[in-house]
C-alpha cells in the first residue's frame, strides 16, 4: 500500500518539477530533507506526531534544514502533512529518485553485501547489470553483515539473491518439505 501511495505522490511531484524545469533541484532538496530527518529522531517524531499542527511540522523541518526550501517543496511537504502522508516521505523520495533516473535512461540497483565492494567488483557488477538490463545502471550500496557473504541486488521489481543467508534459507525451506518415513 505504501508503495502505491508513494508512487502517486512521486509522479505528481515529478510532473510539477518538469513543468517548472526543476527536476534536479527538487531531487537535491529531497535528499537534504531525508538526511535531516535521518539525522534527527526528534524531527521524525514531530513530523509523524498525530497531534502536532501542520504548520508546526513544516516549521520543524525548516529549522532543521541547512538550506531554504523552494516554494514547490514547501507546498508538497504541506500537502503530505495535511493528507497525513508525511510518514511515507522516504518511500516518495525513493520513487522520485527512481523516476528521475528513468527520465535519464538509467536505473538504480540497490546492492546489499556483507562487506563493502572493492572498486573492481563495483565496476564489474555495474557493467554486468548494464548489459543485462540494456541501460546504464548506478549502484546504491548497503552493507548488511547478516548476509554472511555474497550479495542481494534489487533493480526495479526484480530481486537477485546470491547471498549465503539466502542460500541457507532456501536449504532450510527444502529440508522442511522433506518427509521422513
Amino acid at each position: 500500500m505504501e508503495s502505491v501511495i508513494a508512487e502517486k505522490y512521486a509522479v505528481a511531484l515529478l510532473q510539477v518539477a518538469q513543468e517548472q524545469k526543476t527536476v534536479d533541484a527538487i531531487a537535491s532538496e529531497i535528499q537534504a530533507i531525508q538526511k535531516a530527518v535521518e539525522a534527527n529522531p526528534d524531527l521524525r517524531t514531530t513530523l509523524e506526531h498525530p497531534r502536532a499542527k501542520a504548520q508546526e511540522k513544516l516549521e520543524a523541518l525548516r529549522r532543521n534544514m541547512n538550506q531554504k526550501l523552494s516554494s514547490t517543496m514547501e507546498n508538497f511537504l504541506m500537502l503530505l502533512i495535511m493528507k497525513k502522508r508525511i510518514k511515507h516521505f522516504k518511500a516518495v523520495a525513493d520513487h522520485y529518485e527512481r523516476l528521475c533516473y528513468e527520465l535519464k535512461g538509467k536505473a538504480i540497483a540497490r546492492v546489499l553485501t556483507a562487506m563493502p565492494l572493492a572498486a573492481a567488483q563495483r565496476e564489474s557488477l555495474t557493467e554486468k547489470l548494464t548489459q543485462m538490463f540494456g541501460m546504464a545502471v548506478e549502484l546504491k550500496e548497503e552493507v548488511k553483515p547478516g548476509l554472511i557473504g555474497g550479495m542481494m541486488i534489487y533493480l526495479g521489481d526484480q530481486r537477485m539473491d546470491g547471498s549465503v543467508l539466502g542460500q541457507l534459507e532456501k536449504m532450510k525451506q527444502r529440508m522442511m518439505k522433506v518427509e521422513i518415513d
